[in-house]
This record gives structure tokens, C-alpha cells and sequence, in this order.
């Protein structure tokens, strides 16, 4: 962006918005790869401009950094990615036979998010941006923004539960208001359709994958094993997570055009990780690693808005 002539309408409207704009903040997750995002989040939280959307749209883990970012505790929040004891707490393979799952995002949410940050849900509920946390319903594997379902103290940890809820290694599905939920990257892991379905004109996406690192179809006996798994929770689930990669594709091919062709509409654009960047993988246990990920998304954001 640095030397053209006519600043992004993206940027534009996060500045200076004008009547009629409706500014979306779209935050992909992906597990501990979420910790990029959660940079970039800070990374707003620095410049002032925490406060510039009309909604937060976070799939995953970037439904949490949304979580943090539009309550005001950003300062709170983000370091939660790199505190090692909070990550042993999380995260354990230790935990494969035991009552709590391995990956407990329960625990994370119920208890360690109100230690960290006392307030912080109703601090969430009272924010002027509204938090649209999407989840996938395991009965027709589509995802489900889960917005208007929050309602209060309790639903609200729900919500955050239920996005985040990683098939297979973290519990069974979270049951709410009569559907059952689980992760959001099985079905929207970028959720920006969601913000044009709401009549978003301009979308923010803050992505915790670097160009060209694009999700496929899933293979080998890990691949094999979560299939299964699914089948037996639900067909829908099973058949979302087999194609994944195909519909991650159209995703991404939608939001190239998007972010490049400025006179569509709606106007988006994204920000990525720097191509030479750490990136954590989705369970990444290497603190060291998913603290250079938070700083390359925070990097990433200053370099494109600061």
C-alpha cells in the first residue's frame, strides 16, 4: 500500500467512516495458529483503533482475540498466548485417558480468561461493537453465528466455548439453547461471509495464515481417525470436514478478487503474516514459536495501518 496514490477504502472507512458504512473486523483462528491473529488484534488495540468496527466476526481462536480486543482488555488477553503455565493448563497429550480433554478450552474460558481478566465477559456485553462468534451445528455442519444467541454472563461463555471447541481432542459438542456446537474451522475458519450476510461494506480480515499456505482435504491416519470420529457425532460434520479444503479454496479465491479489485463491492482487506514469519502449528506446544507468530501478526498490522 505504501506509495499509492489513494488510500485502501478499507482503511478509509476504519478511520473516517462515512454514512452507511458498516465496518467489519473478520479474525481467522486455527488453533494455536491463532496466536497470529491475536498480534494483529493487539497490534489494532495499539493504534487506537480497537473501537473503529461496528462488528467482530472470529471464527476459533479468532473468535477469543475478539473477544479481548472488544471488551477493552487486549492487554489482558493477548499475552495469555505465550503464558507457558496457562498452555500446560490448556494443552496436554498427558490428558488422553484422563476426564479432561486435551485440548480444555472448558477450563481456559470458564476459569483462566476471568483470573486473567476479572469482568472481562461483562465488559464484552457492554461494548459497542457486537461480537458475532461462529460455531459449527453438528446437525447440518454449516456454521451458525452464534450472535444473537448471547444474551447474557452465561450464554456468552458458551459461545466463546463453543467456537473454539476442537472436534475429537476437546470434549464433546457444547449443547446451547438446543442445538450442539463445535469448532468453527470446520466450517467457516474465515469467517467474513457472516459480515456480508449482515450488510458489512467493509471488511478487515486478519489472517493467521501467510500467502500461499492454503488448507486441503484431510489425508493420512489423522485424517482417517477425525473422519470417523465425526461420522459417529454427525454425517454433515463429516462430509464439511472431508471437503474443507475445496471450500477453503473458493474462500480464498472470493477474497483475492475482493482484496485486489478496490471498486467491489464489499471493499475487503486482508492482512497477513509476512511470508518469512513464524507461523505456530494448531497444537504448537514451543512457546518460543507461538510468541514469534504473536509478534509477526502484530508486525504485520503496524506495517499495513500504523
Amino acid at each position: 500500500m505504501a506509495g499509492t496514490a489513494e488510500i485502501h477504502p478499507v482503511l478509509r472507512a476504519i478511520r473516517e467512516p462515512a454514512q452507511g458504512d458498516r465496518v467489519a473486523l473478520v479474525i481467522e483462528g486455527g488453533g494455536m495458529r491463532g496466536a497470529v491473529s491475536g498480534g494483529m488484534a493487539m497490534a489494532l488495540h495499539e493504534l487506537g483503533l480497537a473501537e473503529s468496527f461496528d462488528a467482530a466476526y472470529g471464527s476459533s481462536a479468532g473468535a477469543l482475540n475478539a473477544l479481548w480486543l472488544i471488551s477493552g482488555r487486549a492487554e489482558d488477553g493477548m499475552p495469555t498466548w505465550t503464558d507457558a503455565e496457562l498452555g500446560k493448563d490448556l494443552m496436554s497429550k498427558r490428558r488422553i485417558f484422563g476426564k479432561r480433554p486435551i485440548v480444555d478450552m472448558k477450563t481456559m474460558i470458564e476459569q483462566n480468561y476471568e483470573i486473567v481478566s476479572p469482568g472481562l465477559f461483562e465488559a464484552v456485553l457492554a461494548a459497542d461493537t457486537e461480537f458475532h462468534p461462529l460455531a459449527t451445528d453438528i446437525e447440518t455442519g454449516l456454521a451458525v453465528d452464534l450472535h444473537d444467541q448471547v444474551r447474557d454472563r452465561e450464554s456468552l461463555i458458551l459461545a466463546a466455548r463453543a467456537t473454539s471447541n476442537l472436534p475429537l481432542i476437546g470434549g464433546p459438542p457444547v449443547a446451547m439453547n438446543g442445538g450442539r456446537y463445535l469448532d468453527a474451522g470446520l466450517s467457516a475458519a474465515i469467517p467474513f461471509q457472516a459480515a456480508i450476510d449482515d450488510g458489512a461494506t467493509h471488511l478487515l480480515v486478519l489472517r493467521s495464515r501467510k500467502e500461499g499456505d492454503v488448507a486441503s482435504d484431510p489425508s493420512g491416519i489423522g485424517g482417517r481417525l477425525t473422519s470417523r470420529f465425526l461420522g459417529r457425532i454427525s454425517p454433515a460434520v463429516r462430509e464439511g470436514y472431508l471437503t474443507r479444503g475445496a471450500r477453503e479454496g473458493a474462500d480464498e479465491h472470493f477474497l483475492a478478487r475482493h482484496d485486489s479489485e478496490i471498486g467491489v463491492n464489499p471493499s475487503i482487506l486482508q492482512i497477513r503474516p509476512h511470508p518469512d514469519s513464524p507461523v505456530p502449528s494448531r497444537l504448537e506446544s514451543d512457546m518460543d514459536v507461538v510468541e514469534a507468530g504473536l509478534e509477526s501478526g502484530r508486525q504485520a498490522v503496524l506495517e499495513a495501518l500504523g
